[in-house]
């Protein structure tokens, strides 16, 4: 019976009773991972050789649109091995909501091609490797970005052993995913490439401060916002109506680094080099999935963008 009562109060009704008392809620989270159990096991099926799954747990996030709602996700935290070091990996599934048409297993092209399908990707590298990748933020004034939330570099660089997060979502605005529907898709895999930020494809002189200043008319600072933690190493200035400022940053300090909530709108905290760290995946083709804590190791070296200007005439 409770999982029926469950999937009929799927949303944010089922988020209240979790409130309602202890008992409440151990045994409707306990109901979620008998349903989602599917999900987990067609996980291990597929990537059980080079992604070991340790455990998975259900979460839930508000959504931040006119009238408030709910995203709810199945977390899959999955160890990563060594079976496929120095190449990029995509995992990928296929879906369908509650009350569409059945998937079925053998599909026809044109049926490939309507299928509903989130994908991920990550670079894997040697364990205890120092991991390089970059960070956008667009304080532009004709913008308005309402999010504030700097934009991450969308394959995700990870270690052997490290773990790597993969939420299935499951309950959005759209409406409830079918669990019977989730369907996972082979591992492929590609070779390494260079990820570099699409705003290096638009600029090519840069200057250092002293340089750019005299020639543009915004307030330019180094953001050398982030020590102890985040240790800034150099600053470099290009752009002609926008100024962007490119800074490496080197994690340096064990700790939660206390500016980046605020200037980057994502929690940052920097782990011993040795020690194995979580990492969130997005989904290719979003700048922002999941608002998350981002975890670095010592040595780790970030390429942080900062774009501003656009005056409003």
């Amino acid at each position: 019976m409770l999982p029926l009562v469950t999937v009929f109060l799927f949303g944010g009704a089922l988020i209240r009773c979790f409130e309602v008392c202890p008992l409440w809620f151990v045994v409707f989270y306990k109901t979620l991972d008998q349903i989602f159990d599917k999900i987990d096991t067609g996980f291990k099926n597929y990537y059980g050789d080079s992604l070991r799954l340790e455990y998975a747990r259900t979460d839930w996030s508000p959504v931040h649109v006119a009238e408030a709602g709910i995203r709810i996700d199945r977390i899959l935290i999955a160890r990563v091995t060594n079976a496929h070091v120095n190449k990029c990996t995509k995992v990928s599934y296929a879906y369908a909501y509650k009350g569409a048409k059945p998937v079925q297993n053998a599909l026809t092209d044109e049926q490939k091609e309507k299928e509903v399908k989130c994908s991920f990707k990550f670079d894997t590298y040697h364990k205890g490797t120092s991991r390089n990748f970059w960070i956008h933020k667009d304080i532009c004034r004709f913008h308005g970005d309402e999010t504030r939330v700097a934009a991450t570099q969308n394959i995700t660089p990870v270690c052997v052993n490290d773990r790597i997060e993969i939420a299935v979502n499951l309950f959005n605005a759209m409406g409830l995913v079918d669990v019977d529907q989730v369907k996972f898709h082979p591992l492929e895999v590609f070779p390494l490439a260079t990820r570099e930020c699409p705003i290096e494809q638009e600029l090519f002189d840069w200057y250092d401060l002293d340089s750019f200043q005299s020639q543009s008319v915004e307030r330019l600072q180094i953001p050398d916002f982030f020590s102890p933690q985040l240790v800034h190493m150099s600053t470099e200035y290009a752009g002609i109506d926008v100024a962007v400022s490119r800074t490496r940053l080197r994690a340096d300090s064990q700790g939660v680094v206390p500016q980046a909530d605020r200037i980057l709108g994502s929690r940052f905290e920097v782990l011993p080099r040795s020690s194995p760290i979580i990492l969130p995946l997005k989904r290719v083709g979003l700048q922002h999935d999941r608002f998350t804590k981002i975890q670095l190791r010592q040595g780790d070296s970030i390429q942080l963008y900062i774009s501003q200007g656009g005056k409003m005439t």
